[in-house]
């Protein structure tokens, strides 16, 4: 588990962000004229903002003690201000602020772990990427077929991209294939082009909204596995609303022959608990796609080792912060974690190997 220094330590950056900011703000423009005359009083006003998320991500990955989770944070701000004409240089100027602002307002053993994170990030800045990458590799046999599928997502035709999917599975493509190498690519490259402003924030709910339609459709075309006696409960934590991932993970687990039970996004972690007990479940599997979200990750995780009736059930984690960070799901109390649908399933198997199916 985490040690309580370190949990202190984000805690206090938190309640702390917005003294914090303004701070930040006044020594980035008190330092740097240059700034009042390029970005005005509206860029001020927006540096505020950016500076109580940075403070914010910071606490994050302080609960956490994961330097990797502020630097994968960094690099993402890095490559949104690029594509909105707003330098590195300004970027480490704020960086460079947070890091004088923390020793300055904050008790020395906060300030200890909080600026070493702070210039950890700005040591990797100039290595960070300028511009996302395409999710879309060449040399994957499906990518044409990505592509036509997020080019008709994007043009709003989800029967048509719908379509493409069904006719790949007629000929005989492995629905789980295309899970992993169609949707997963696909939604991963319609993330990126948001990112980079290149498609609006609607056009990107609306793919994901689709998706989950598309992919309600071709699960009905896959026969139905022998049932191997065992339960999962698949949720993402109260306050996470993105499920498709955690959604992808149900179903491989289906179509492994699993009983499995999908919460959706947001579940309440009583209601969470409630289902693993009246459901008998052998493992709960966790979905996490921030880093603001492991703190009801823990929580959760917390509750259910903390009930005699879930004595016996194994805990997987998976989702972006344990990708960056895979030695998280120690931190955080968890059994494992799975990088995909497929591993979490093959995860799930190693631990209950050599049991007796429940029936």
């Amino acid at each position: 588990m985490t040690d309580t220094l370190v949990l202190s330590s984000g805690h206090q950056v938190r309640d702390q962000a917005d003294a914090l900011a303004d701070a930040v703000v006044a020594c980035e423009f008190g330092r740097h004229p240059k700034l009042r005359a390029r970005y005005g009083a509206a860029g001020r006003s927006k540096s505020r903002q950016d500076a109580v998320y940075h403070f914010l991500h910071l606490a994050d990955a302080l609960d956490v003690s994961s330097p990797a989770l502020f630097n994968d944070y960094i690099g993402w701000v890095k490559v949104l201000l690029h594509h909105l004409g707003i330098s590195s240089e300004d970027l480490d100027h704020h960086l460079d602020c947070m890091a004088d602002v923390v020793r300055e307002q904050m008790p020395l053993t906060v300030a200890a772990s909080a600026v070493a994170m702070i210039e950890g990030a700005r040591t990797a800045l100039p290595a960070m990427p300028s511009t996302a990458a395409s999710f879309l590799d060449p040399g994957q046999r499906l990518t044409p077929l990505v592509q036509a599928y997020v080019h008709s997502m994007l043009g709003g035709y989800r029967q048509a991209a719908g379509q493409l999917v069904f006719d790949a599975a007629d000929r005989g493509e492995p629905v789980q294939q295309l899970y992993l190498q169609v949707f997963q690519p696909a939604l991963q490259e319609i993330g990126r082009l948001w990112q980079l402003k290149k498609i609006s924030v609607a056009q990107e709910h609306f793919c994901s909204a689709a998706t989950q339609i598309v992919m309600s459709q071709l699960l009905l075309r896959v026969p139905g596995a022998e049932r191997c006696g065992r339960g999962v409960i698949v949720a993402c934590v109260s306050g996470d609303l993105h499920d498709l991932g955690a959604r992808m993970v149900a179903d491989f687990f289906e179509m492994a022959g699993w009983d499995s039970y999908f919460c959706g996004a947001n579940t309440p972690h009583a209601a969470v608990v409630q289902s693993l007990v009246e459901r008998a479940a052998d493992v709960l599997a966790i979905s996490a796609t921030m880093g603001y979200h492991l703190h009801a990750v823990q929580e959760l995780i917390e509750l259910v080792r903390a009930d005699p009736r879930c004595a016996r059930l194994r805990v997987m984690v998976g989702g972006h912060p344990f990708t960056i960070d895979p030695a998280l799901w120690r931190t955080i109390g968890a059994d494992g974690t799975a990088a995909d649908a497929d591993a979490a399933v093959a995860l799930a198997g190693q631990w209950l190997e050599g049991c007796a199916p429940v029936l």
